[in-house]
């Protein structure tokens, strides 16, 4: 069981072996965004500020080689292999450049 901190939920996600951020979430009772679950819409993008994930199969159109190497993850695809810290993508300065000071 690995704890995930997202930036805009006060509590931390307990998330099982196996399971993805967002389902944790929606368990939870969270309102995340998303709509397909699949990896295919792009609506749980979100920024991975700690921590280390495996993603599960997506299309490469929803989450670009660019997004992966700037930090950013696909909720509904992220199984975490640690705890993490994360903030979904807002159009907040901080997940829109998250190289750049606090």
């Amino acid at each position: 069981m690995w704890q995930v901190r997202v930036r805009q939920f006060d509590d931390v996600l307990e998330v099982a072996a196996g399971d993805t951020i967002l389902e944790a979430a929606l368990d939870l009772g969270h309102d995340y965004p998303h709509t397909c679950m699949g990896g295919t819409c792009g609506a749980c993008k979100t920024l991975l500020i700690s921590g280390e994930v495996d993603m599960k199969p997506y299309a490469h159109f929803a989450l670009t080689d660019a997004e992966r190497a700037a930090g950013y993850i696909l909720a509904c695809r992220a199984l975490p292999l640690a705890d993490c810290a994360v903030a979904i993508a807002d159009g907040s300065e901080e997940t829109l450049n998250p190289g750049a000071p606090a």
